[in-house]
Order: structure tokens, then sequence, then C-alpha cells
């Protein structure tokens, strides 16, 4: 139970980072996975259809307490909520519980950014058009009483990574947008796209022509279901199970031209859209680690061993110290860059070269170090660690996935050295590919 009044939450929590509003969110959010997720927490991956645990939780989150209209503007009857300190505490919170869960909640968010970045920021008219026309014919069923999902349809499987690598711009996208008339017409498939398959939006990142570069980039959303639209069968991971992955086709598929953005705006959207959960997912990663110790300080408190509970072991004390240094070191990183992400005007720009490779820099450590505690963790617990009724394991397998998204942790270091040095990681460098604008 999150106790906000504690000496240790003022210290792991700051004032200067997190608001009242932002506790109060938090403390809502806590709550809701202390009576929902954590009871059922070791049921959660092997409910198989999502219909006995998971879209029962999913329709309390993102209904009840109105998560899914997180990022629908006021105007649209929706939160509004742009903090992205407040969307990381959101999301630590959630995956304290379960991953996957949060995951679905934070790509429905992700799904609705583009749109409402363009709406709300209105770099120009084209872009505020562009929002107002997503907004108008998808937002009331987001703010309604009815279990909704978005999904940023981005990567593919030739191409995976590549395209979340910004140097690239948008070269390597394989799926086709061309206009005929007041229609987009897209072609090609995607593939890992969290909520695919049940998403009611897409928001499809296409090409026109990669010739074209920057040019020929295009946002467009995609309803569910829509004639042209298909998917393949729902993988079966290690971890997150809550959270749905699948392939996506789009064949002949044709929506109005007002639904989707084309050019150097849209590719600027795109770039703040994809920074945007750098900060983000690294609050997840937290809420995985801080999930795992908390079950390993009630197992090595009750667990006798030598005639003492085990965290009175030295060996154990050591590894239960060094996860909660992590997790306080951590917790400071991801909230000193969700504020940075929150005061632009100070920082400066999602997509610039310091910001990007401050935010890889947080996020590739957090998630790459999480699996590796978690892990030393498990030989805190033994055979206890493993067994699926314990809790601890599910911790690991998710944390596993955690460190792979947003193009894992390869790419964000090669950003991070992108700020020092010109390091030459497109995919069109020497021997790499051909550049297709060449």
């Amino acid at each position: 139970m999150l106790d906000q009044s504690s000496q240790w939450y003022k210290l792991q929590y700051p004032e200067c980072f997190v608001d009242e509003e932002a506790r109060m969110l938090q403390k809502t959010l806590s709550d809701f996975v202390d009576k929902e997720i954590i009871p059922v927490r070791d049921k959660i991956d092997d409910d198989v259809t999502h219909n006995e645990i998971i879209n029962p939780i999913l329709k309390k989150l993102q209904v009840d307490l109105g998560c899914q209209k997180n990022m629908i503007p006021k105007d649209y009857g929706g939160n509004e909520m742009l903090s992205i300190v407040a969307g990381a505490l959101k999301q630590e919170q959630i995956a304290r519980g379960d991953y996957g869960i949060s995951m679905h909640s934070a790509v429905t968010d992700w799904g609705w950014t583009p749109a409402t970045l363009g709406y709300l920021m209105a770099p120009t008219p084209e872009a505020k058009a562009w929002g107002k026309a997503v907004l108008d014919e998808f937002a009331p069923m987001f703010v309604g009483n009815e279990h909704r999902a978005a999904c940023f349809n981005m990567s593919e499987p030739e191409s995976a990574c590549d395209i979340e690598n910004l140097t690239n711009e948008g070269k390597t996208i394989g799926v086709r947008a061309k206009l005929e008339g007041d229609e987009w017409v897209i072609n090609g498939n995607k593939f890992w796209a969290s909520n695919a398959g049940v998403a009611d939006l897409n928001c499809v990142i296409c090409n026109m022509d990669p010739k074209q570069g920057k040019d020929g980039f295009a946002l467009i959303y995609v309803p569910e279901p829509w004639p042209g639209v298909s998917h393949g069968k729902f993988e079966v991971k290690c971890g997150m199970q809550a959270d749905r992955n699948t392939s996506t086709y789009f064949d002949n598929v044709r929506v109005p031209k007002s639904w989707g953005l084309q050019g150097p705006v849209a590719w600027s959207i795109f770039e703040t859209t994809v920074s945007a959960p750098l900060p983000l997912n690294s609050g997840h990663a937290i809420g995985i680690l801080q999930g795992a110790l908390d079950v390993l300080l009630d197992y090595t408190g009750q667990r006798v061993a030598g005639g003492r509970t085990v965290n009175q072991h030295l060996s154990a004390a050591m590894i239960l110290g060094e996860i909660a240094s992590f997790v306080t070191i951590g917790r400071a990183a991801f909230l000193e860059l969700a504020h940075e992400y929150d005061h632009m005007d100070v920082y400066g720009l999602w997509n610039t070269n310091s910001m990007v490779a401050k935010g890889h820099a947080v996020h590739a450590y957090i998630t790459r170090t999480v699996p590796e505690l978690i892990l030393k963790g498990m030989e805190v617990m033994g055979c206890y660690g493993y067994i699926r009724e314990n809790h601890y394991e599910k911790y690991y397998r998710d944390s596993a996935v955690a460190k792979l998204v947003m193009g894992g942790s390869h790419i964000g270091y090669f950003s991070v050295c992108n700020q020092f040095y010109d390091l030459e990681y497109s995919s069109f460098g020497p021997g790499k590919l051909k550049d297709p604008t060449k």
C-alpha cells in the first residue's frame, strides 16, 4: 500500500517533480492495483481469451477510472492529461501489478498522441485540421461507457526498430499509402504493435515513396473493423500476456483523406510521439522491479532458514539492498526525465539530439538492469521464485519484454553516442542498405 505521508515516500517522490494533482492520480491507481490486480496477478497470463480476468480489469481501469480518455482533449470530453510526470507515475503503479495491463493503457494513450498533438499544438493549420477531423470522428467512442483501445501501428517484420531509428527518416517503412482523389489507399503489413487485433483505432505509420524522404511520410488513422484490414494470430509471449500483439494486414484499405497527414509536419509529430514513451516505459520498468521487491521483502521476512528469517542473512540483505537502491536511483532518473519533458521551454524539444540522448540513456540503462536484478532476487527465493502462484517469476518474464520496447537498449545506447560524436548507425551507411533517396 502506498503511504504518501511517510518520509520514504517524500524522498522517493519529491515535490519538485510530483505535484498534488499527480499524487492524487498516483494514489488512485495504487489503490486500484492493490485491489484489482495484485490478488489475481498470478492468474493473468493464463487468461488466454482475456474474458475471465483481463478484460474486466481493463474495463474498470480504462472506462470506470477514465484512463482511455487521458489523451483526448477537454474540448471533446477527455482528460487532456498531457503531463509526462503524471503519465510515468501512472505506468509505474499499474506495472507494479501487471506490465501487460499497463501497456494496454499506455498504448491507447500513444495511439491518440499524434492527433492530439496536431490539434492542440497546431504546428500548422493543416495539422490542426487533421487532428480535429480525427477527433471529431473517433473521440466520442473513447469518452463513452464502452471499453475502447487504440494502437500506434508502427513496427514491421522486415525493418523492426529501423522505423524507430529516427536517423533513417522513415525510409525503411514498407507500408505504402497513396492518395486517390479524396481517399488514402494503404497496402502492406505491420507486426508486433501493442493492442493490434483488439484496437478500435489504429494510427498507421506509412510511407508514400521512400525516395521523397520526409515529404513521403504519412500518419493515417484507420478504424476497426474496416474493409481490407485483417490480422494474424495473437502471439504467445514469455510475459505480459494482457498486451495483445499480432500482425495487421492492409489490403487496399481506403479511408478519407482528412484522416491522414503527410510530409515534414507529420514527420515532426512522429518524432515527438516516438520519443514520448521513453520516461513512461522507464516508469514501467521501475514499477515491475518494485513489484518484485515487494514479493521479496514479504518472502524473506517470513521464510526461516538457519534459525532466522532469510532477510537477516547478509547475503540476502545484500541483494535486497541492491534492488532497493536501484529502485531509488531509477525512480529519480525517470522523474527527472519526465520533468524535463514537461518543460520543453527550458530543456528543449523532445526530438533534439540532446533530449533523445538523455531519454535513451535513462530508458536503456533502467530497462537493461531491471531483469538482471530480478534474476538475482530469484536466487534468494530459490524454487519458490519460479513457481507461478508465488508471484515473483512473472516480474522476471515481464522485465525481459520491457527491455526490448522502443527498439531495445542497442538503439538506445547508439542514440546516446550520437550526442557526443557522429555515429553512423542508420540503415544506409557503408556496407548497408542502399539509400532509396540517392
